[in-house]
């Protein structure tokens, strides 16, 4: 992973530091009732017993995947036309997040719904459904969705304790409702069987972000771009755990890196008032 140069300091830049500390502090507070957009598929790395019962999905939704974790969104969404016609459960879950990244969030939550129906056993649609909801400030309808998506992920991991995908979602829907201690732990389980896996690394890193474990989350997040330096998320929650590490040379390119990538997400805007204090 290239570290990004070091931002030149003079003697003006400590008075605009003193801004950004503030500027963090009020984004930290501001992060214990929000939730993040995720950005993370659900193809994640399996372990050897798990691949021979797990279908692949077809690669025009691997491709949107790739392109939704860069938000990419318009490119996702080009990825998935030749599935237009399809009501597989991976394709309308693909589709709903595609449909919540540009802020369709109707669409979202019909696609995401209609994924849960048909699959009534993986927790993905039920996760993602929760974030359509969260972002369009429904909040206790995604709590609700989480509820299911964890309750999905426990079954999955009941039948198989090494279930990769299990564990996964499992961590991932006890995050968002804010069990961080139980979902710092699940994804710890999940990194010990596919330690290569950046979305792991990831969900892993805003977890410690959120319980203000700041050079854990860096490193996680650290080793998530390592693996995939596509990934626009992971440049916002490791710039702003780097502020907190007192990097500011990081936290400028971080969130610089991710504006630019990801002009039109939630957190674009508290992203852009720290560079301001750049200025």
């Amino acid at each position: 992973m290239t570290i990004p140069t070091t931002l030149k300091k003079t003697l003006a830049l400590t008075a605009t530091l003193a801004v950004v500390g503030l500027l963090l502090a009020a984004d930290a507070s501001a992060a214990d009732g929000k939730k993040k957009k995720k950005k993370k598929s659900s193809t994640t790395e399996t372990t050897t017993e798990e691949a021979t019962t797990q279908t692949e999905p077809p690669k025009e939704v691997k491709q949107a995947q790739a392109h939704l974790a860069a938000f990419r969104t318009e490119s996702a969404r080009e990825a998935l036309e030749p599935l237009a016609n399809s009501n597989d459960a991976v394709v309308l879950t693909t589709r709903g997040r595609v449909d919540a990244q540009a802020k369709n969030y109707d669409s979202a939550v019909a696609a995401l719904k209609q994924a849960a129906d048909i699959d009534a056993a993986s927790p993905a649609p039920s996760l993602y459904l929760g974030d359509a909801f969260a972002y369009s400030a429904k909040t206790t309808s995604a709590n609700d969705a989480w509820k299911q998506a964890e309750a999905r992920a426990k079954a999955m991991t009941a039948a198989n304790p090494d279930s990769v995908e299990g564990l996964y979602f499992l961590g991932a829907a006890q995050q968002r409702q804010k069990k961080f201690a139980d979902a710092a732990a699940t994804f710890e389980r999940a990194r010990s069987l596919a330690p290569k896996d950046p979305e792991i690394a990831f969900e892993s890193g805003v977890t410690f972000f959120y319980l203000e474990k700041w050079q854990q989350a860096f490193d996680s997040l650290s080793a998530a771009i390592d693996k995939s330096p596509d990934f626009a998320y992971a440049y916002y929650y490791r710039g702003m755990a780097a502020g907190k590490l007192d990097r500011k040379d990081l936290l400028f390119n971080d969130l610089d890196r991710f504006v630019k990538m990801a002009p039109e997400a939630a957190e674009a805007a508290s992203a852009k008032q720290i560079l301001s204090a750049f200025k």
